[in-house]
């Protein structure tokens, strides 16, 4: 029989077994805590031992929360990147030029040096995501701080691989995904939302969850149209 408790506000799913040693596991994709503990394990003891792994398990949380596929391709001709949820056909020009991206009418046209391998043409590709980002961030921070009620200190722009975004509580410092260009708009405004409420609720409990269903009621829709979309 599985009894549910809070510890720290976190939920804990805790299952006594004929077993003589207590474990503890984080369950994708929600993060669940669940416990395992011997039958005659008191409840007080199992309590401290999960208040001594809180900073463990939110970590963990966090990283389940935030976590993001991630396509490998080559960056050759034909291929598609994604730019804000559209699919653009890549059309790599060879030439002895300044190397230039442009995005428009379904192609993303990327000039290059015929020199230029792999990692340089995913630099130009990047370099675009990192400038439609810095564009489209500050307002939406400014947006969500006023509604929200929370200053945050700055934000960063990383290339991050499993995490969408994060937030260091004590610095107030936000920090996202490159991948985020290559999501709907929304995906974006959800992340930042998420984000700043972390300065409200560090960890992903009821209370945090309770915080978006009040500032973006749609939150759950976006994450899961996020979590699904393996080939962007």
């Amino acid at each position: 029989m599985i009894k549910h408790i809070s510890v720290g506000n976190v939920p804990v799913e805790l299952e006594r077994k004929k077993i003589k040693n207590m474990y503890l596991r984080v369950v994708p994709p929600e993060g669940q805590v669940r416990i395992t503990a011997p039958m005659r394990m008191g409840e007080e003891e199992i309590r401290k031992f999960v208040l001594t792994k809180l900073d463990w398990i939110r970590t963990k949380q966090q990283e389940m929360e935030n976590r993001h596929p991630q396509e490998e391709i080559d960056y050759v001709s034909g291929e598609k990147i994604y730019l804000w949820g559209n699919p653009y056909q890549l059309q790599v020009q060879e030439k002895n030029v300044r190397p230039s991206i442009q995005a428009g009418a379904g192609l993303l046209v990327l000039a290059v040096k015929p020199e230029a391998g792999k990692e340089q043409r995913k630099k130009m590709v990047d370099t675009l995501y990192r400038e439609v980002l810095l564009k489209e961030i500050p307002p939406l921070m400014a947006k969500w701080e006023a509604r929200i009620g929370v200053k945050a200190t700055g934000f960063t722009v990383r290339d991050m691989k499993t995490r969408w975004g994060t937030c260091n509580v004590r610095t107030k410092k936000i920090c996202l995904s490159l991948q985020l260009a290559k999501q709907q708009p929304r995906c974006l405004e959800y992340v930042v939302v998420h984000e700043l409420v972390h300065l409200l609720e560090r960890s992903h409990n009821h209370v945090f969850k309770s915080y978006l269903d009040h500032f973006l009621p749609e939150w759950r829709q976006i994450k899961k149209e996020m979590n699904g979309k393996a080939a962007i």
